[in-house]
């Protein structure tokens, strides 16, 4: 059995989704598109000025068409990168966005290249353990209006598993749609298996902004999934308090369901939230408190109330570097958000801001050992080995059955960078510490990398997309 976790009671959580409920009905959603106002108000929302107001009616409506935990599969590029989260949760995705990167050879931080995010995407390519290709870094060093389009090339061409990515607008997410299709020979083989989802990001408190709406709006029609969140900072853009903070998110991330399914019935809504903390002695947020780990759980209670499929950030560490507070942190903040939610998302340090080439390996194996303890306990005739107990004895050895040579592998996490062995063999292979042993890893994989194997004329064409004004 998978076992959970929760902070909110059966009868809390119940009240924070009420209060949620009340603040889209009475308060509303500031919402500065007319496309989506004009829309809520054909289906009978009320809308003062910018502010839509939505009933529990049409919330109620949106929820019976939106696709279920079990419903959705996220597609890869090819067929045996799909997940299935009903079969595969929890899985580890790469998040997005950060600007800097640790460079592998000088280990000096500098801003992220386009090359950067391409040798990375082909680096998760390889490791089992990250199941999303996301774009960790967003290239500085190519025009700053074509940025989505540019790393939207860059993922499509460098990788076989499923992205998640940001989208300007509409317009960024039709053209990341013609890529995608360039990749895998037309339009209609990509519909069928779109291998995308895009970051939907509200603005709170209570507001969304208008070309994330035009995004949202135009994913809804290609069926492809949004990964609906709202990322309050607690005291600051949310109530200081938990409790208040989850209604609030929650309320931001519901309006973006109902306009989904506005548009579409049926088109695939991811619930999540990066929901954080001010750490109030030196003003910085954190990405890696223990109130933004307890966050993560309750926010993917909340949308397992709704039997939505969840996605929390949550190996997003406040360490610079793979050290003991990176460790830490991982451990912490990973296997919460693994108990609760389907997909976490991770690989980036200095509170969402830095990539560390080594630590897509770090992260691998880290997510490795937390899968291990989200799978649990298997309880059968096997497992219980009554017989074998009886058998084998007092004082008797069950290293060498049958029964331990036949279940030793599904039962036991075998570590591969982590280290186990006695300290002589240790000390001489070089006394490596991990993040070392992550950073030769690292380079192994660079040095052994030939590139992606999509076709050159496709790449090009791939390319002309995001370079035309």
């Amino acid at each position: 059995m998978r076992p959970s976790l929760s902070f909110f009671s059966e009868e809390e959580i119940q009240q924070v989704h009420n209060l949620a409920l009340e603040i889209l009905e009475s308060t509303g959603i500031r919402m500065p598109s007319q496309e989506a106002q004009d829309i809520f108000k054909e289906h009978g929302a009320e809308v003062e000025g910018d502010i839509v107001k939505i009933s529990c009616e049409l919330l109620d409506k949106a929820l019976e068409s939106v696709p279920k935990r079990d419903e959705l599969i996220l597609y890869g590029r090819e067929e045996e990168y799909d997940i299935n989260l009903s079969e595969d949760a929890p899985v580890l995705a790469g998040m997005v966005q950060a600007t800097q990167i640790l460079d592998l050879d000088d280990r000096q931080k500098r801003a992220a290249t386009n090359e950067d995010v391409a040798k990375l995407m082909r680096m998760m390519n390889k490791l089992e353990n990250i199941s999303i290709n996301s774009p960790l870094a967003t290239p500085q060093d190519i025009p700053e209006d074509r940025i989505d389009w540019y790393t939207w090339a860059t993922s499509i061409k460098n990788s076989k598993k499923h992205i998640t990515g940001p989208a300007a607008n509409a317009q960024c997410v039709k053209d990341a749609v013609e890529m995608a299709s360039i990749a895998v020979g037309g339009k209609d083989k990509f519909l069928e298996r779109p291998f995308f989802s895009i970051w939907v990001l509200t603005q709170p408190p209570l507001h969304i902004e208008t070309e994330t709406l035009s995004a949202l709006m135009e994913a809804s029609r290609f069926n492809i999934p949004a990964v609906t969140s709202s990322g309050p900072i607690i005291g600051v853009s949310s109530p200081v308090t938990i409790a208040g903070t989850t209604a609030q998110a929650h309320a931001e991330i519901l309006s973006c369901l109902v306009l989904s399914q506005l548009v579409n019935p049926g088109a695939p809504i991811i619930y999540t939230s990066f929901a954080r903390i001010m750490d109030m002695k030196v003003t910085n947020i954190s990405m890696a408190s223990p109130e933004f780990a307890i966050m993560k759980v309750c926010m993917a209670q909340l949308g397992h109330l709704l039997d939505l499929p969840t996605r929390m950030p949550s190996m997003l560490r406040d360490a610079k570097i793979l050290d003991a507070q990176a460790g830490f942190e991982t451990g912490m903040c990973g296997v919460l958000g693994a108990l609760e939610s389907d997909i976490i998302d991770g690989i980036q340090l200095d509170m969402d801001i830095v990539i560390d080439y080594a630590d897509p390996i770090f992260c691998n194996e880290a997510m490795g050992q937390v899968r291990r303890v989200a799978r649990g306990v298997k309880v059968d005739e096997n497992t219980l080995a009554k017989d074998l107990i009886k058998e084998v004895g007092h004082g008797g050895d069950f290293m060498q059955t049958l029964h331990t040579a036949q279940n030793f592998k599904d039962e036991l996490w075998d570590a591969d960078l982590t280290e186990r062995r006695m300290w002589e063999y240790w000390e001489e292979d070089g006394a490596l510490d991990l993040e070392e042993r992550a950073i030769a890893r690292a380079r192994e994989f660079i040095k052994e990398d030939n590139g992606f194997d999509l076709d050159k004329d496709l790449a090009a064409k791939i390319d002309e997309i995001a370079k035309k004004d």
